[in-house]
């Protein structure tokens, strides 16, 4: 009995190895679909009706064609709770045998930069997920960007990961052709095992902006390889339809339907797989160690390398440092309840779209970058508040938060947390409002780009482009969504935080300043001030000084005091300026940057007590003489942000707009208003000057 079970295991197996050699080429079609934490509902319903729910529509029809197919946890929440009979779709999908499932990070994270925690305890909830929703066992998982580090095959096979995609460009980083990378390929770490498949960029390329056949024209090309030859299109499901063009291109002029009926009618040589399939079936191409890697667009925006990101914008960096200073803080919660609620509020805030730019507005969007301050503070608060029982507490601690070599200094009460920068002329680089979980410090440096430079090159104004142009990839594709951004194109001189002491000549005007065309008179804005810190009294101040020159003039001594008292809402900042020498004359100004998501917004705007003013908005640009008290309100948000003076002062106001990229083309997008109160000083020899602001957030 024994030989004869043998023996028709043997014949069974001639027998699938005969089948398999009729077709030539093995294709698997992988989507990757997500939409990032804080995107707008509207963003949401428009993705899933015009490219989530056709897609699988058009695929439905279509019983013999697999794909693969992955949703990231965020948007699988949605769907659930906004469109849930989709679901019940893809799960009599997969257990047909059609669709299969890939795993990955629930909440979307760059994995590499987030602890080895975070990255098997986000694999594991999506795949819970997974299996309650669909039923599904993940082997596979979506790396976010295809960013890849080896050290990662440790924690993903740990997870239960047992294969992931990465782009072709991976394997091109040791000399290997594309042409050759026609199978899979197994690497490990730590003894641990992982199956590695190179996504074809020329696939990328073609699928579906090109005609259906001729991707079929590169199918017989890879058929001449010999039996099983894999072709991999891994790429982002918003390309089917979503991509401006790609809607009407897909679907209603028929590509999709078109390239699934040549799929069909060509099944005797092409055979469509999910990737556990061509597991199954066939043996990995041979072991191999990829360098750090992703794909090429990726290389490029990033310059080399994905985590230089966290270098070309510090605001990436404040959040990503931010995101890790709370995470250590996540095991000294003792009740496991709450250490799971803020873990999980972290997790979130690990979503990589912000934190990054290329094609898409990313870190450009001040939604986006909001949600992920929202998540971090909301993690904050629950751990503050199992540390601190009662209301009336308040912490003063010296870390290196953004590991830069220089020490910060954080001050954290129930209503605040402030970062404040020694180093940096002892400049505020993070105002958290903790009733609310928003940072009014979430702001943004205008920079050059490389598009801005094909924007410049126009000789005449572009418009923007109309629908009908046909689909387009986005990579190399250029248009505006305005007239007239030229005029926008202003870089700073400086990063935008707040308590910035600038020593500026009595001439200046605003606009000058806005545009950041003018000197400096000292040597006061961001250079390095002498730091001590005091605690008496539940009030905590940070005393920073310099002791500077004004040019042509003199010597100048800059004392600042911030202080923050437990259980108050309120921050004081006084200074004192002490002139060494000779007569000096300057306009002193305290420069602030504060985010508020929407410089147009009518229920956003500036009031000052007994004036009215002429444009209010907070994008507009304007001075107003004598300023007291200067208030902001913020009625989406709902709340007030005051600031008071003595004496009063001067106040410059106007808006810091960017122009960035995104799928559509250019755009000006508001990031935040810059407020400048502002005196002018002429001080005798030793004689001294005291000014005071005071910020307060009600809501």
């Amino acid at each position: 009995m024994i030989t004869d079970n043998k023996t028709a295991f043997a014949i069974e197996e001639e027998s699938e190895k005969e089948e398999e050699k009729k077709h030539a080429v093995s294709f698997i079609l992988a989507l990757h679909n997500h939409q990032p934490i804080g995107n707008l509902p509207e963003v949401y319903a428009t993705a899933f009706d015009d490219a989530y729910a056709p897609f699988i529509e058009t695929l439905y029809r279509y019983p013999s064609i697999k794909a693969v197919l992955h949703y990231s946890g965020i948007l699988l929440e949605w769907i659930e709770k906004n469109r849930p009979s989709f679901l019940f779709t893809l799960r009599e999908m997969v257990e047909r045998g059609q669709v299969e499932i890939m795993g990955g990070g629930y909440y979307e994270p760059i994995l590499p930069i987030i602890p080895d925690s975070d990255k098997r305890g986000q694999i594991r909830k999506l795949s819970r997920y997974l299996q309650e929703m669909l039923g599904v066992e993940a082997r596979g998982m979506w790396l976010a960007e295809r960013i890849w580090e080896p050290h990662l095959a440790l924690p993903l096979y740990q997870a239960g990961i047992r294969y992931v995609v990465v782009d072709d460009a991976h394997f091109q980083e040791l000399g290997m052709k594309s042409e050759e990378l026609t199978g899979y390929y197994l690497t490990e770490e730590q003894g641990c095992p992982l199956k590695i498949f190179p996504i074809s960029e020329k696939l990328r390329y073609l699928i579906p902006f090109e005609k259906a056949d001729k991707t079929l024209e590169f199918f017989s090309q890879l058929a001449a390889r010999g039996d099983g030859a894999l072709a991999v299109l891994a790429d982002d499901g918003e390309k089917f339809g979503v991509w401006p063009g790609t809607k009407a291109h897909v679907y209603e002029q028929g590509w999709l339907d078109e390239f699934f009926r040549l799929l069909t009618e060509n099944a005797e040589w092409i055979k469509t797989r999910t990737f556990s399939d061509y597991m199954d079936k066939y043996p990995p191409k041979g072991r191999i160690y990829l360098p750090a890697a992703s794909y090429r667009e990726m290389k490029q925006w990033a310059g080399g390398f994905w985590r230089n990101f966290l270098v070309r914008y510090p605001e990436s960096n404040r959040m990503h440092k931010k995101m890790l200073a709370v995470r250590k803080r996540l095991e000294q919660v003792p009740r496991r309840a709450a250490r799971n609620r803020a873990r999980d509020f972290l997790w979130a805030s690990q979503c990589n779209c912000a934190y990054w730019h290329g094609v898409f507005g990313g870190l450009y969007l001040n939604f986006l970058r909001a949600a992920v301050h929202e998540n971090i503070i909301k993690a904050e608060n629950i751990i503050v508040r199992e540390m601190h029982p009662r209301d009336n507490w308040l912490e003063m601690k010296v870390e290196d938060r953004d590991y830069d070599g220089f020490q910060e200094i954080v001050l954290n009460n129930e209503y605040f947390g402030l970062l404040l920068s020694p180093n940096r002329g002892g400049s505020l680089w993070d105002l958290s409002y903790r009733p609310a979980a928003i940072n009014l410090l979430d702001t943004l440096t205008r920079r050059p780009e490389p598009y801005h430079d094909d924007l410049l090159k126009q000789d005449v104004e572009i418009k923007k482009e109309e629908e009908g142009d046909g689909a387009k990839t986005i990579h190399g594709r250029f248009a505006v969504k305005e007239d007239g951004l030229k005029e926008y194109l202003i870089y700073d001189r400086y990063p935008r935080g707040s308590l910035m002491d600038h020593i500026l000549p009595l001439e200046l005007e605003l606009e000058a300043f806005s545009r950041g065309e003018y000197s400096e008179k000292g040597d006061f804005l961001l250079q390095p001030y002498r730091a001590v810190l005091e605690y008496e009294r539940g009030q905590a101040t940070a005393i920073f000084s310099r002791r500077g020159k004004i040019e042509e003039q003199g010597e100048l001594s800059l004392q600042k005091k911030v202080a923050l008292k437990a259980s108050s809402n309120n921050i004081q900042v006084n200074y004192d300026l002490q002139n060494g020498g000779n007569d000096v004359s300057f306009r002193f100004g305290v420069e602030f940057n504060l985010a508020f998501l929407s410089g147009y917004a009518p229920d956003r705007y500036y009031h000052i007590p007994g004036r009215k003013l002429e444009e209010a908005h907070l994008a507009s640009k304007g001075v107003e003489e004598e300023v007291a008290e200067l208030f902001i309100f913020d009625e989406w948000r709902k709340l007030i942000l005051s600031l008071r003076f003595s004496p009063p002062a001067r106040i410059w106001r106007f808006p810091v707009e960017t122009i960035s990229q995104s799928e559509a083309g250019l755009e000006r997008v508001y990031q935040q208003s810059v407020i400048l109160p502002n005196w002018d000083l002429v001080l005798s020899p030793q004689a001294n000057s005291s000014l005071s602001i005071e910020l307060s957030i009600n809501s």
